[in-house]
């Protein structure tokens, strides 16, 4: 049986949990991989492309929204004034000769009314975060940028993202296989209290497939504008619950024989 099989078959037929155990560790891991895969694709690939689709991209967003702008010797000069302002936050930034912000110990007084605040003149940034305000001048940075180098960066910038994506992906899957240890745990307890005999290492392997329903609910959730309260408990639970279901069948199952074996007994002593 196929890795995909099995982890469709892990949804609701939990018969087929006694087949899991036979399973190779390395085909186990590989469903937990595979099942990792389709979790990450749903919660992090697939809203990356519509980000994608929708802004255009890097590129697009700098030809956009990112004025002409150039910062060498000290001076920040951009091509026309920004303003933004928004659920608390204040960004401005002009440039013009005549443009000139107070200084960040004396600015406090006028910013009251939001909670972060970015200024930024021909000479200096002013930045209120939290109710601090801080203040540097750029001629105490050694910087010098521009927006065609913020265009020419665009490409390092995808690289950098590929570079998350994988480290995030080998986090979330090392993450992933913890849980189902958790779960195995919680599972010897429950075998324990059933009187089932199962191993730690045939629990493991049942906790990877039990994790398929939660982690699909799990990458589901995550697409809704509120969050659910003690979801992480809940999902977990459901998980110890896919093992309990799975192991009540079992029991079923090993009972069923005995009364198989009599009945062809007594058919060949008649």
């Amino acid at each position: 049986m196929n890795v995909f099989k099995e982890l469709m078959l892990s949804l609701y037929d939990f018969k087929s949990y006694k087949e899991f155990i036979k399973n190779k560790r390395r085909k186990v891991f590989l469903a937990g991989v595979v099942l990792m895969v389709l979790y990450f694709s749903l919660t992090m690939i697939v809203p990356f492309l519509k980000f994608q689709f929708k802004t255009g991209g890097f590129v697009k967003i700098i030809e956009d929204y990112v004025p002409d702008f150039k910062l060498s010797g000290g001076t920040l000069w951009v091509e026309k004034p920004v303003e933004y302002e928004k659920d608390g936050t204040y960004i401005y930034i002009n440039t013009s000769p005549d443009t000139s912000f107070y200084d960040a110990d004396e600015i406090g007084e006028y910013l009251t009314d939001y909670y972060q605040v970015v200024l930024m003149d021909s000479e200096k940034i002013i930045v209120k975060n939290k109710g601090e305000i801080t203040g540097r001048y750029f001629s105490d940075f050694d910087v010098d940028f521009s927006r065609e180098k913020l265009q020419q960066w665009v490409p390092s910038a995808y690289l950098i993202v590929t570079a998350f994506m994988i480290l995030a992906f080998l986090f979330m899957t090392a993450l992933f296989f913890f849980g189902v240890l958790v779960v195995a745990l919680i599972g010897m307890i429950a075998a324990s209290c059933m009187k089932y005999s199962l191993s730690f290492g045939q629990l493991y392997q049942m906790g990877v497939y039990a994790r398929t329903l939660p982690l699909l609910l799990k990458a589901i959730v995550s697409f809704l504008p509120f969050s659910i309260p003690m979801f992480g408990i809940i999902n977990f639970g459901l998980s110890v619950l896919y093992i309990v279901l799975a192991i009540q069948k079992m029991k079923e199952s090993d009972l069923e024989k005995p009364i198989e074996f009599v009945s062809e007994q007594s058919d060949y002593f008649r």
